[in-house]
């Protein structure tokens, strides 16, 4: 059975989630800091907001700057 596209990730995204996954929580600063080809911060919060979206990723409330941790296994996500 293949993924749907809602389930399949970009390069960028996997990179991102593996960093989640390694640290267990990081904010937007922590991952860009961790990524290579050094993309920009808003680069790194559109893609985690795209995760988030996708039920990948969510957020830890009340927190600023924002912490972001995975919401699924790493089985699922990758």
């Amino acid at each position: 059975m293949t993924k749907s596209l809602h389930t399949v990730l970009s390069r960028r995204e996997r990179q991102i989630m593996d960093i989640l996954f390694r640290r267990g929580r990081a904010t937007a600063a922590e991952v860009m800091a961790e990524l290579p080809d050094g993309p920009s911060y808003s680069a790194v919060r559109t893609q985690l907001r795209v995760l988030e979206e996708k039920g990948h990723v969510r957020r830890q409330p009340d927190t600023v700057p924002f912490v972001y941790m995975p919401s699924v296994t790493r089985q699922t996500a990758l």
